[in-house]
């Protein structure tokens, strides 16, 4: 079993304490982010397919009143010389300063939807935070072939009965003939003969293959928050300057966020719930071999000369009557595995799923 985690927005923490310190949220209101026509943000964004790089109140500047250059709304610098930064300034009307509420990060914009990775932060929001997401997509692991080696079988001993007539009739006797070896054929006086294969047990084969290759978990709705540097200023303590409007693709509002499963604090009402690890227990199923096939075989070999020289005659026993046996002064016997083995298994099996860890992101709606 594998745990996959997302990256922890423990991290930033620290980042952005100075903007979120602790204060009362419940005067907070959501009348703090209106949609403003007035205000400097702009409607273009990266549009809806997540692959551009969107933009909030107006690529987070606006024009300077003041004796410097364009008054950058969340970099904490007075840009303008006018003696106001960022939030204070009035050429920023565009943003507002937003309470942070006790034991949360922020604030951010919320980006969820496919593809998380392709989508650029707006401009004023290099950090990015990956947050988790949704809706885990079915993708089974893919496994090689199983397949099965040469068959190997535990033969028993062979036995051969001898007649005195030609066509397997009259008196017989049954011997049992040892494998491997050279003997002499003296003393054998037979005219006809009949041998069966010996019975294989155990039989088995080597299995190989069912290896699994596992794709990377992936959500079909995958969230990323993008903040602004910790700089961002021009507002009292446990505040910090945000946009006012937020551009496609990212969700309108404000945001903030915090690990676990959580209620959202007074004033951000729009709850998103992101899984931020997952478990995945794919795999394939184990290859085996079914030797229902694999057998052994006898074969007999004549020889004309002791000592197993000179080869007369090399017959199978195969149940079946060997008439005009030949003069032979020794004899053979050899056993071996025959057949082939069916491979089974090398199936996908498992499944991915959420895991225990969530991070709640709450909005401004």
């Amino acid at each position: 079993m594998r745990r996959s985690a997302f990256p922890s927005v423990t991290a930033l923490v620290a980042l952005l304490a100075a903007s979120a310190c602790t204060q009362d949220f419940d005067q907070f209101e959501p009348e703090l982010f209106p949609v403003s026509a007035s205000g400097s943000g702009s409607s273009g964004g990266a549009g809806g397919d997540g692959g551009g790089q969107g933009t909030t109140a107006s690529a987070a500047s606006s024009a300077s009143s003041g004796g410097g250059g364009a008054e950058q709304c969340l970099n904490g610098d007075d840009d303008d010389d006018d003696g106001a930064v960022d939030c204070a300034d009035d050429d920023c009307g565009g943003f507002a300063c937003v309470a942070v509420p006790e034991d949360w990060q922020g604030p951010g914009v919320l980006y969820a939807g496919p593809a998380a990775a392709d989508v650029a932060c707006p401009e004023g929001f290099p950090t990015r935070v990956d947050v988790g997401g949704r809706d885990l997509l079915d993708e089974p692991a893919t496994c090689s072939a199983c397949s099965c080696g040469a068959p190997t079988a535990e033969c028993g001993a062979p036995e051969v009965t001898v007649y005195r007539g030609d066509t397997c009739d009259g008196l017989n006797v049954t011997l049992a003939i040892p494998t491997d070896e050279c003997f002499s054929a003296a003393g054998i006086n037979a005219s006809s003969y009949s041998g069966e294969a010996p019975d294989a047990d155990p039989a088995r084969c080597a299995a190989s293959g069912g290896e699994a290759t596992v794709p990377p978990p992936r959500f079909g709705t995958e969230g990323l928050v993008c903040a602004p540097g910790p700089d961002s200023g021009g507002c009292a303590a446990g505040e910090a300057c945000a946009p006012r409007e937020i551009d496609a693709p990212f969700e309108q509002g404000v945001c903030v966020w915090r690990e676990g499963e959580r209620r959202c604090p007074r004033g951000f009402d729009e709850r998103h719930v992101f899984a931020s690890s997952v478990v995945d227990e794919r795999g394939c199923t184990r290859c085996t071999c079914d030797a229902d096939g694999v057998g052994c075989a006898a074969t007999l070999t004549f020889f004309r000369e002791a000592g197993c020289e000179a080869p007369i005659e090399t017959v199978s026993f195969d149940g079946s009557c060997a008439e005009d046996t030949p003069s032979a002064a020794s004899l053979s016997v050899e056993v071996t595995a025959t057949g082939s083995c069916a491979p089974r298994g090398g199936a996908p099996t498992g499944e991915v799923a959420p895991g225990d860890d969530r991070i709640t992101v709450c909005c401004a709606g």
